[in-house]
């Protein structure tokens, strides 16, 4: 009865128009009513590259954020939040993934106790087999580990928890703050921890900051795939303001040290808003095709005859479009999705 009345609870919240961030501390403040936890983390992720962009948490540290970026994207471990995206169960515990050895897994020896936890539930929130985001608690020796109805609980608050996570991707946060409007350079050692920095990245660090954190968890987590990657990592972050980001980070070569991580951080180019506002809007694969060339500027005659289908169809496709992203027209539908 309680779980069912969790569900419920929880999809209700999923309903209602809010922004991400009061979305996922409604659903935690919930779900942690049945499935008690000493501490949690809640973040977006971005469905093309399954970095977590944004956190809401509760008992973390910013030492045990940076170690757990170090973990999920360095080190071979499990129940990633890559691999919980793809997996048909999208929930677990660490004991049950460790065969009852938590021993063996390194997040469990490096991470946990800096956090003085013991017990780890996962869960990725997968709908149209797109992960929008991901949640994890922790549990102190104090309490049991989680159970396997807890994490059937999780599996049945997928779908709706990931589709409102895909709707508020649209809705600007409710206290939004100015950005700069050049770029940020950081240069970050391979602790991840802030060497030096431009004035600029100084104000987008602030852009991006929620909880005080001396690096957003969105920097964190591009910049310790970037650590280990031969190409440069990429990330796509909304800020406080509404404005998109893009952040690169690579190693730099040379030297007779370590060399450090070069993270930049500057306003998104209007495709990779695009890109990501498609799959925000739930389009079907016929509409995003008929929006892109709308965007491209094509009448619809000619979008009719690239798509080889009648100029009634493109019409039909328009008006769902529209109804989907809340617009009127065509310009405002080109406003909306190349954020202008």
């Amino acid at each position: 009865m309680a779980r069912r009345e969790t569900v419920r609870d929880i999809e209700a919240i999923c309903r209602l128009d809010l922004d991400s961030r009061e979305l996922r501390r409604r659903i935690a403040e919930r779900l942690t009513r049945l499935v008690p936890a000493d501490s949690y983390c809640f973040g977006t992720i971005d469905p093309t590259t399954l970095l977590i962009t944004d956190d809401v948490s509760a008992g973390l540290t910013p030492a045990a954020a940076a170690a757990a970026a170090h973990n999920e994207y360095l080190v071979d471990d499990v129940l990633k939040f890559a691999a919980l995206a793809r997996s048909e169960v999208p929930a677990g515990t660490l004991g049950a993934a460790t065969g009852g050895d938590p021993e063996s897994s390194h997040r469990y020896r490096a991470v946990l106790p800096m956090i003085d936890a013991r017990h780890e539930l996962r869960a990725g929130f997968v709908v149209d087999r797109r992960c929008w985001g991901a949640i994890a608690l922790f549990g102190d020796g104090g309490r049991p580990d989680f159970t396997p109805a807890d994490v059937d609980v999780l599996r049945l608050l997928s779908a709706p928890v990931a589709a409102a996570l895909r709707r508020a991707v649209h809705r600007a946060p409710a206290d939004a703050a100015p950005g700069p409007a050049e770029a940020g350079v950081l240069l970050l050692d391979q602790d991840l921890r802030l060497l030096s920095e431009n004035p600029a990245a100084k104000l987008w660090r602030d852009e991006l900051a929620w909880s005080g954190a001396e690096l957003p968890i969105a920097v964190l987590e591009v910049a310790a795939r970037g650590r280990g990657a031969a190409l440069p990592a990429y990330g796509r972050i909304r800020g406080r303001s509404g404005r998109w980001l893009s952040v690169h980070a690579s190693p730099l070569s040379g030297g007779p040290y370590p060399a450090p991580l070069a993270v930049t951080m500057h306003p998104a180019p209007a495709a990779e808003v695009a890109e990501v506002l498609l799959l925000a809007y739930g389009l079907t694969p016929r509409e995003r095709d008929v929006l892109e060339r709308v965007v491209a500027g094509l009448p619809s005659r000619a979008i009719a005859m690239e798509l080889h289908i009648t100029a009634a169809t493109v019409q039909d496709h328009l008006k769902s479009v529209f109804a989907k992203t809340g617009v009127r027209s065509r310009r405002e539908l080109v406003a909306t999705m190349l954020d202008l």
